[in-house]
């Protein structure tokens, strides 16, 4: 049998910083890359009131020979406070370590998740999706 697919979504983010209280997130300073959730810092330049606004797209790998497939998110560590959001479904803010089946919330194409994290302390470690075989 072959190995099923852990999907690292540790890398290739974007980051927008907004003002909190804002009217809308999207009315964002400027979009940012982010090589990795792992080096990213706040921006310090940004002072207390300030928000970031972390995310990524991604889609689902195919598998041949599968007829049913659940994902679970798995994420090792967020800096305090970080709220998830899928797909526009927020989660609330994530206690670590944390994992969750996010079956109904993906789909095979276009899927975004992220990340609303204020101007805080603290790192992104080992965020990924493990894909399990329905029982």
């Amino acid at each position: 049998m072959s190995r099923l697919p852990t999907i690292s979504l540790i890398s290739n983010w974007t980051v927008d910083y907004f003002e909190d209280g804002a009217a809308s997130l999207y009315e964002f300073m400027s979009s940012e890359n982010v090589r990795s959730l792992a080096n990213w810092t706040f921006d310090r330049r940004r002072t207390e009131g300030w928000l970031a606004w972390l995310q990524k797209k991604f889609d689902l790998p195919v598998m041949n020979n599968v007829e049913c497939m659940n994902y679970v998110l798995e994420i090792d560590y967020v800096p305090y406070g970080a709220v998830l959001v899928i797909n526009g479904r927020e989660f609330g803010a994530v206690q670590t370590p944390f994992r969750m089946d996010v079956t109904d919330f993906i789909a095979l194409e276009d899927n975004r998740i992220a990340f609303r994290v204020a101007n805080t302390e603290g790192a992104f470690q080992g965020i990924r999706l493990v894909a399990v075989p329905c029982e």
